[in-house]
């Protein structure tokens, strides 16, 4: 039963970004450039990993597993410690890297927080499922 009710809540976290990303370009008045484009295109790939994982969730609420076993807790701990060491470098780049390019200061700010969120939530999501599909080690 708990195992159904955190797929359903997944279902329902990307269905509500969904929602949010539609009323987002519905309402623009703006024509799209590169960085909504690749906005829109990111935010997608972080709702399919959404939808997949409560896919995964179902199957294994089917089949009786427990969702919140000790491998999964180790796997989602070790991925987020990971996640945070690279976040941290990309954060560092990213900084470098925007002031080659010309923003205005109204967006600039905007600009590091949006890549740096999506960046962040990719890197986790990557590593979190190459680590499900690879398994790890016991230090």
């Amino acid at each position: 039963m708990k195992a159904k009710k955190f797929a359903i809540v997944k279902f329902t976290v990307a269905a509500f970004i969904l929602g949010l990303m539609g009323f987002w370009i519905f309402n623009t008045t703006k024509p799209f450039n590169e960085f909504a484009y690749g906005t829109i295109g990111v935010m997608l790939l972080i709702v399919g990993f959404i939808i997949y994982s409560g896919i995964q969730a179902l199957k294994d609420a089917k089949s009786g597993l427990n969702p919140e076993d000790e491998l999964s807790k180790k796997i989602t701990q070790k991925a987020a410690s990971m996640a945070f060491s690279i976040s941290i470098y990309m954060w560092l780049i990213g900084l470098f890297a925007l002031d080659m390019f010309s923003v205005d200061s109204v967006n600039k700010a905007k600009f590091v927080i949006a890549i740096g969120m999506m960046g962040m939530t990719l890197i986790f999501l990557f590593i979190r499922l190459y680590l499900s599909k690879v398994g790890i080690d016991d230090n």
